[in-house]
């Protein structure tokens, strides 16, 4: 799978940025793993499936942080009746499947102050590869860029570890999945000592 030039440069911008971010990037990075499912899958076979996904992030200032996520969200399967001879309903069997997978630039900003549940925004950018197929047999791809923006709250269990729950709309910009959400569930384990 080759990347465009323009996510390619959008990533090379995002190291530079954490490189050059000073004392907060000397923190090390921070690691997120989300999962969750995927929901209101607009043109897709329906039922939303799994959706995975993991970052890297590095601290900017305080309360920014920028990085590189990776993910794969299931958008749903299509069930189809199997008929034999003679027209006899043999039983459902699965149709089209849909996924999406791809990686995307996150930059997230987190509330100010300390709290219990710390709430923080996030918008990632970034390249989709939108695949149908029929029980592991490809029958379409589709390449697409896509934004996503999304709502978090997270709690701090300790200097390093967190965890808390997350919601993103992604839009892509053309291809068999319009739009989407996904709810997770995320774990961040922070790699660098904290403020």
């Amino acid at each position: 799978m080759r990347i465009p030039s323009r996510i390619a440069t959008a990533l090379a911008v995002a190291l530079a940025v954490a490189a050059l971010a000073g004392p907060a990037a000397a923190r090390g990075p921070e690691l997120v793993l989300d999962l969750g499912r995927t929901l209101a899958v607009k043109d897709g076979p329906g039922g939303g499936g799994i959706s995975l996904g993991a970052s890297v992030l590095w601290r900017l200032e305080d309360h920014f942080r920028v990085g590189f996520m990776a993910f794969a969200d299931g958008l749903g399967e299509r069930t189809d009746r199997l008929i034999g001879a003679g027209g006899t309903d043999l039983g459902p069997v699965a149709g089209v499947h849909r996924a999406a997978q791809g990686a995307a630039l996150r930059l997230e900003a987190h509330a100010t102050g300390a709290r219990a549940l710390q709430p923080y925004l996030a918008a990632t950018w970034g390249f989709y590869r939108v695949e149908d197929d029929v029980r592991g047999s490809l029958l379409q791809s589709d390449d697409a860029v896509g934004f996503g923006l999304g709502l978090g709250l997270m709690r701090a269990f300790n200097d390093h570890h967190a965890a808390g729950i997350a919601v993103r709309a992604q839009q892509l910009s053309r291809g068999g999945a319009g739009r989407y959400l996904t709810a997770a569930l995320e774990w961040r384990w922070s790699m660098g000592a904290a403020d």
